[in-house]
C-alpha cells in the first residue's frame, strides 16, 4: 500500500510515484509497475513471498533496457547514476543467460571507488547471493559471472583494463577521466555484437565533458582529431544519451536541490540543470546554442568576406562571413585544416566558395604574422622568400592584414555575442560551422589575464572569428550611424538606387528628377 507520494514523475505515463515498503518508489500505472519490476531485483522471502532489493526509477529503467552498445547516463547530480549503474550490473549478472559475463566497474581513483562501491558490495553480496573478495576487487556470482573493480589512478592498472575484454564497462564519473584512455576502454566491449555494452554515468564538467557531448548528445566528434576511419565507423545511432536529473529521484532529499543554490554560476548549471555546455572559467559566458546557432541561407548578393588564422603543424581555420540587410554578422561556414600548403589551402577555400555559391569575396581577414618574413620558403623556387600572405594572396585569395588587438577583439568578440534591441544576436552561425560552435563554449580565460583567451585552450576558429570581428565596425555603429534622407531629396533617391527601389534608373535620372 502506498505511504506517500512525491513531485517527481513517471518519464512514460507522467504519473507520481509512490512510496510501498519497504521504502522503495513505484509507479501506480500497472503497465509502468511491471516494466520497473520487469528489471528489478529481489529474492524470495519465504512466505512473505517475493522481497525486493532494488526497484529501478523508469529513468533507470531507460538505462536497464537501453539497446545501444554505447551509453551515456546521467547530467544531474543527485540522480542516483552510481546506485543505478551498480544495481545494473547486478541484474546483468544475476539473470539467465547462455553463458557467464565478465563486468568491468570504474571510478578515477580508487579512494572514490572504495566510498563509492567498494563498502557497499560487500554488503550488497550476501544479499544477493554472491561473493564479494575485497582484496581482489571482485564479485563472484554463481554460474561464472563477475564484477571486476577498478581505478585509473595506476596506469600499469589501466593497460591491464585495455588489454582485457569485458561484456560491460561502466566508468561511473566518466567525465574525469582524460578522454584518450575513456575513449579506448569503449573498444575493450569487442563482444557488443553479442550484447557488449559501454555506459558512461557522468555528470557534466570535467576533462571528458566535450569528448562525451560530441558522440553522445551532438552525435558530432571533431573527426579531423581521430582521423578517417572513425568518420566512417561511427554510427551515431549507436551512441545514445539518457538524461536524468534531481527530477527523477524520489529518492532525493527534497533539500538537496536548495543546496546546489551555493555553487558557482557554470557549476549549478551542470549539475542542477545537467547542462554540458557552460564550463568553469567560461570566456564566452554570452554563448548559449539554443539562439546563436540557426540556419539561414543568406544572399549571395550580400556582402560576403573571410577571416583565417593560419596553421601547418597546429590547426588552420577559416571563416566565412555575410554582413545581413540589417547589418547583423552571419557566420556559414568554417573549415578546419592542418598540414596543407599555400596551395592547398586556397585549393580548399576556393573549393568552399564554389559550394556555396560565391561570385565574389570583398576580402580575407588574416593573421598578420603571416605577411613577416621569417626565413620560411615557399616550395616552389619562384616564390622563394615569399611570405605566407603573399602567396596565398598569389593564388587569389584577397588577403588584408587583420587587426590583432587582443584585448579589443576579445571585447567585440563578447559585444557580438550579445542581443541587439530586437533581441536577436549580433552575430549567429550555421550548423555547419562545427568546428567554431566547439571552440566557443570550451574557451577558458587565461588564469592571468581574465580578459585574454588561454592560449592552451584549441583557439584557432577562436582567432579567426576575432579577426573577422575586426575587420568590420560593430553592428551597432553601423546602425546608428547611418543617415536617413528625407523623401525626394537626392540622398533618399539615391538610396533607392542602391537598393533597388527604383529598378534601373540611372545617375542621370536621379539628378533630372532633382532639377
Amino acid at each position: 500500500m502506498s505511504q506517500a507520494t512525491t513531485g517527481v514523475r513517471c518519464c512514460w505515463c507522467d504519473g507520481s510515484l509512490a512510496k510501498e515498503e519497504p521504502g522503495l518508489w513505484w509507479c501506480q500505472t500497472p503497465a509502468c509497475r511491471t516494466r520497473q519490476q520487469e528489471y528489478g531485483v529481489g529474492i524470495k522471502s519465504g512466505k512473505a513471498g517475493w522481497r525486493w532489493l532494488f526497484v529501478p526509477t523508469p529513468k533507470q529503467v531507460e538505462l536497464c533496457a537501453a539497446p545501444e552498445p554505447y551509453v551515456l547516463f546521467g547530467g544531474a547530480a543527485g540522480s542516483a547514476k552510481s546506485h543505478g549503474a551498480r544495481w545494473y550490473l547486478y541484474r546483468e549478472c544475476l539473470r539467465p543467460k547462455p553463458a557467464p559475463i565478465e563486468c568491468l566497474l570504474l571510478r578515477e581513483t580508487f579512494p572514490e571507488l572504495e566510498r563509492t562501491h567498494l563498502r557497499r558490495m560487500a554488503h550488497e553480496a550476501p544479499l544477493i547471493g554472491a561473493e564479494f573478495i575485497p582484496s581482489r576487487r571482485l564479485m563472484l556470482f554463481p554460474d561464472g559471472s563477475l564484477i571486476e573493480c577498478g581505478h585509473m589512478d595506476d596506469a600499469d592498472a589501466v593497460q591491464r583494463y585495455l588489454s582485457a575484454e569485458y561484456d560491460r564497462i561502466v566508468p561511473d564519473e566518466g567525465v574525469r577521466f582524460k578522454p584518450g584512455p575513456l575513449l579506448e576502454l569503449s573498444t575493450r566491449t569487442v563482444k557488443r555484437r553479442a550484447g557488449g555494452r559501454f555506459i558512461v554515468v557522468t555528470n557534466p564538467g570535467g576533462p571528458a565533458s566535450q569528448m562525451l557531448l560530441d558522440f553522445f548528445i551532438d552525435h558530432q566528434p571533431d573527426f579531423d582529431q581521430f582521423g578517417d576511419a572513425l568518420q566512417t565507423d561511427y554510427d551515431p545511432a549507436e551512441w545514445r544519451y539518457i538524461e536524468a536529473t534531481l527530477d527523477d529521484n524520489p529518492y532525493l532529499d527534497p533539500a538537496y536541490a536548495k543546496a546546489l543554490a551555493i555553487l558557482p554560476k557554470a557549476r549549478y548549471q551542470q549539475l542542477r540543470h545537467a547542462n554540458w555546455r557552460v564550463h568553469e572559467g567560461q570566456f564566452f559566458g554570452e554563448w548559449d546554442e539554443r539562439t546563436h546557432v540557426v540556419a539561414m541561407e543568406p544572399s549571395r548578393d550580400a556582402l560576403w568576406f573571410r577571416s583565417l588564422d593560419w596553421g601547418r603543424n597546429q590547426p588552420g581555420c577559416v571563416l566565412w562571413w555575410v554582413v545581413l540587410p540589417d547589418h547583423q554578422l552571419y557566420i556559414r561556414k568554417d573549415w578546419k585544416f592542418q598540414g596543407m600548403s599555400e596551395q592547398e589551402v586556397a585549393v580548399g577555400i576556393q573549393r568552399i566558395d564554389a559550394e556555396l555559391e560565391l561570385t565574389k569575396i570583398a576580402y580575407t581577414a588574416a593573421d598578420p604574422a603571416i605577411f613577416n618574413k621569417t626565413g620560411a620558403t615557399h616550395t616552389q623556387a619562384q616564390f622563394t622568400g615569399q611570405s605566407i600572405g603573399e602567396s596565398l594572396n598569389y593564388y587569389g585569395l584577397k588577403l588584408v592584414k587583420a587587426d590583432n588587438d587582443r584585448f579589443n577583439g576579445w571585447g567585440r568578440c563578447h559585444a557580438l555575442l550579445r542581443p541587439a534591441p530586437d533581441g536577436v544576436p549580433w552575430l549567429r552561425v550555421h550548423p555547419d560551422a562545427r568546428y567554431l560552435i566547439r571552440s566557443i563554449p570550451n574557451a577558458l580565460s587565461d588564469p592571468k589575464n581574465l580578459d585574454d583567451v588561454d592560449t592552451d585552450s584549441d583557439d584557432h576558429a577562436l582567432d579567426a572569428k576575432r579577426y573577422g570581428a575586426m575587420s568590420r565596425p560593430h553592428p551597432l555603429g553601423l546602425r546608428k550611424g547611418r543617415v536617413r534622407f528625407a523623401e525626394g531629396t537626392m540622398g533618399h533617391l539615391r538610396e533607392l538606387v542602391r537598393s533597388g527601389g527604383l529598378g534601373r534608373l540611372g545617375s542621370e535620372s536621379v539628378r533630372s528628377f532633382h532639377a
